[in-house]
């Protein structure tokens, strides 16, 4: 009697964990799928996005431009301006050192 109970408990478990399984392996196989119906996508947007940027290159390459303005018979100017006296961009003056004093405290 003893025996019966046993080996019932241990077909219901073994069945329970067969549908279990292969439960778990139809869902994985429902999100296999949807992930690769989004990966395409993904591949679609990336060429489309490679697309628009060739013809954004194409149409506001430098010779484009040019040609546009040949077209509408601009004329390019030249511009040529020398300042001599520039200095460096945040370096310090050495010739007029000042201290440098905040709110009464100083070096």
């Amino acid at each position: 009697m003893r025996k019966k109970y046993i080996f019932r408990f241990a077909y219901v478990l073994l069945s329970a964990s067969v549908i279990l399984s292969l439960f778990i392996n139809l869902r994985i196989n429902e999100i296999s799928k949807e992930l690769s119906v989004i990966n395409t996508e993904i591949v679609e947007l990336e060429r489309s996005k490679a697309n628009l940027n060739i013809e954004y290159i194409r149409k506001y390459s430098f010779e484009n431009i040019e040609n546009l303005s040949k077209l509408k018979s601009y004329v390019r100017l030249r511009v040529s301006n020398l300042n001599l006296d520039l200095e460096t961009p945040y370096k310090a003056n050495t010739e007029d050192v000042q201290e440098t004093i905040v709110m009464g405290f100083g070096r």
